[in-house]
């Protein structure tokens, strides 16, 4: 459970420093592009962020 929360909380993360630059670099983004971007940015971020905490408690 504490692995998900941190995986999940890590991916949100990540999206919300994605959406500020993405407002502020380029505003005129497409809507589709921005969500996609955004949406397997976060899905990428949490699974890595599970699979390397999860090989780091297997290594200890």
């Amino acid at each position: 459970m504490k692995l998900t929360c941190v995986a999940l909380s890590v991916a949100f993360s990540f999206v919300a420093f994605l959406y500020l630059l993405i407002v502020f670099l380029d505003p005129g983004m497409n809507v589709e592009t921005a969500f996609n971007l955004l949406v397997f940015a976060f899905i990428g971020s949490a699974a890595l962020t599970a699979l390397v905490l999860a090989l780091r408690d297997r290594h200890r």
